[in-house]
């Protein structure tokens, strides 16, 4: 049985998870093309204007699909960490393809995921019955749980050390190290595919820095800083992006020079949390330079250029004109 998986939204945190979990199951995984004109373009004539530009994007991949596979895998990925939710459009993402390409319950995986109340236990129990589909020996559907668990360990191991998801997945040259760099935030969608970013990572390398992104930082780390916040969001991904800026922000690495914030234009959780870190930046008595990039369908690429490159010389002017922020005699 052929499933395709669309490579949009949470396709880069958990690729290797799905992919592997279905093919112990004995599914045959198909995956969209990477991100093009063509994709964007049709993801753009299904999607409705109140839709983020991601989400838009996903549509696009799952049209490349349809037609190939027998199922469409879009689960319904309510929650992956406990007390905590996905973007809403996430949790409807199975509802909205059904029903704009028209789908059968035969034709979707759609099973909820959901770690809200009982954590991973919970979520457990909707991947068994997302097994179901494929059998109904309980002992196979654990023992292809367990290693989809373990490859995905494996694979967020490698995100620490600094490896880039579509090295990973696509086999894409890595960047050239640099001593200096560039801690880049937003959601995994958002910088893992070059295309809707437009070669963001690549652009700030060839400017002269590498990339720290939330993925590369370990998660009682993010979540240690997240506790300087009074209230932290409904979101998890927001809290990850919010909890790596804090921690750089307040624990500095001399190394970094500077953040930049990639958001979804039309995000309502993004203009929360870009906010927020925000008021950090401006909080900090010696703060680091944040850029914000908003990104949606008719931003052009000459324009993101240009602030990179405004931004860098910023960087550099701080470094060459004011005391360094990690001075012993600079102020705590």
């Amino acid at each position: 049985m052929k499933v395709g998986i669309p490579r949009g939204l949470l396709f880069y945190r958990f690729y290797f998870f799905w992919k592997t979990f279905l093919e112990e199951l004995g599914a045959e995984v198909i995956t969209s093309p990477p991100t093009s004109r063509y994709i964007v373009q049709k993801g753009l004539t299904y999607g409705i204007e109140e839709i983020c530009f991601p989400v838009k994007v996903f549509l696009g991949h799952v049209l490349a699909l349809v037609d190939r596979v027998d199922l469409l895998f879009v689960p319904r990925m309510v929650s992956f960490y406990p007390g905590e939710y996905n973007c809403p459009k996430i949790l409807g993402l199975p509802d909205i393809v059904r029903n704009l390409f028209h789908l059968s319950p035969e034709q979707i995986i759609d099973e909820e995921i959901n770690a809200r109340n009982r954590g991973m236990r919970e979520a457990e129990m909707g991947l068994i019955r997302l097994g179901e589909r494929f059998t109904s020996n309980r002992r196979k559907i654990a023992q292809a749980l367990q290693k989809a668990e373990k490859v995905h360990r494996e694979y967020r191991q490698q995100l620490q050390s600094g490896v880039l998801p579509e090295t990973l997945i696509d086999g894409k040259q890595s960047l050239l190290p640099k001593e200096e760099k560039v801690l880049l935030l937003g959601h995994t969608y958002l910088l893992n595919d070059s295309y809707i970013n437009m070669n963001v990572i690549e652009k700030i390398n060839q400017l002269g820095y590498s990339i720290v992104t939330p993925d590369m930082v370990p998660e009682d780390r993010i979540r240690l800083f997240l506790k300087k916040v009074p209230k932290p969001s409904f979101w998890t991904i927001s809290n990850e992006i919010l909890g790596t800026a804090l921690s750089y922000l307040k624990e500095r690495d001399p190394k970094v020079k500077g953040l930049v914030h990639l958001v979804s234009f039309e995000c309502g959780p993004d203009s929360l949390v870009g906010e927020l870190i925000g008021r950090w930046v401006k909080k900090e008595e010696q703060s680091l330079p944040y850029l914000r990039l908003e990104i949606d369908e008719h931003t052009g690429e000459a324009g993101l250029v240009t602030r990179l490159e405004a931004f860098v010389d910023m960087m550099r002017w701080r470094d060459s004109n004011l005391e360094s922020h990690f001075s012993p005699f600079a102020a705590s």
